[in-house]
């Protein structure tokens, strides 16, 4: 597995991602290894969706991620037009 910029807290050397786990469509929980021998710290991270960027083409209504501040609000806009019945 590959590592997705975390540093070991207490060495700051690179861990190794060894296991991974889906808790569910927005969240996974990831099992790291420190590589430094001489350290040996194992733990668990989340890596979580967020927030919203740029909307997708298909609706998922079950999905619910909050919008990002920074969003294009007038793309938004349109969509929510498009969407809306006749």
């Amino acid at each position: 597995m590959r590592n997705i910029g975390l540093c070991c807290p207490y060495c700051s050397t690179t861990p190794r991602a060894v296991k991974s786990r889906v808790l569910s469509t927005l969240m996974k929980e990831i099992t790291y290894m420190c590589q430094n021998s001489e350290c040996g710290y194992a733990f668990v991270a989340r890596l979580e969706v967020a927030r919203t960027l740029s909307l997708s083409s298909f609706v998922k209504p079950e999905i619910k991620v909050p919008l990002s501040q920074h969003i294009n609000w007038s793309a938004l806009q349109q969509m929510s037009l498009n969407l809306s019945p006749a």
